[in-house]
């Protein structure tokens, strides 16, 4: 076990208490009377090395991952769709209001770099292109199991 320098003095003298049990118990030692947590430290070692009573199936961690996977709603469909069509409206309006009211805020942006690298159409390029890249990926992947 690996020793944290943070640890509280209480907080040490439970991990030396710990460490001292699983050395103890690993050398096959008799319990001694004296410390009630070193023999309940001992009892957890001792029950931790011996293999589980009852094995789990072959096929355990498939069965869980499948309980615990969430299940596709019928109107899910519905949803995507409604968010696509929700995001696409969302970027004819930027759009329009860049066109419609660009002239009057773009000039000032200019004032330092980010105006000059957003008065740039290649700028306005590029972050649409990474911004239809992002939502294509979400798109284009949704229904692809992990």
């Amino acid at each position: 076990m690996n020793h944290d320098p943070r640890l509280s003095p209480l907080e040490e003298h439970e991990w030396s208490l710990q460490e001292r049990a699983l050395a103890e118990q690993r050398a096959g030692f008799a319990p001694r009377d004296g410390q009630a947590s070193l023999g309940t430290y001992r009892t957890m070692a001792r029950w931790l090395a011996q293999p589980p009573a009852e094995q789990l199936p072959a096929d355990f961690a498939r069965r869980l991952a499948r309980q615990v996977q969430p299940v596709a709603r019928p109107d899910a469909g519905l949803e995507r769709g409604l968010l696509a069509l929700l995001t696409a409206a969302l970027g004819v309006a930027g759009l329009a209001a860049l066109v419609i009211y660009g002239d009057a805020w773009l000039p000032a942006l200019d004032q330092g770099v980010v105006g000059a690298v957003l008065a740039k159409p290649l700028a306005w390029v590029v972050a649409a292109c990474l911004g239809l890249s992002r939502l294509s990926r979400s798109w284009l992947h949704h229904d692809q199991p992990a």
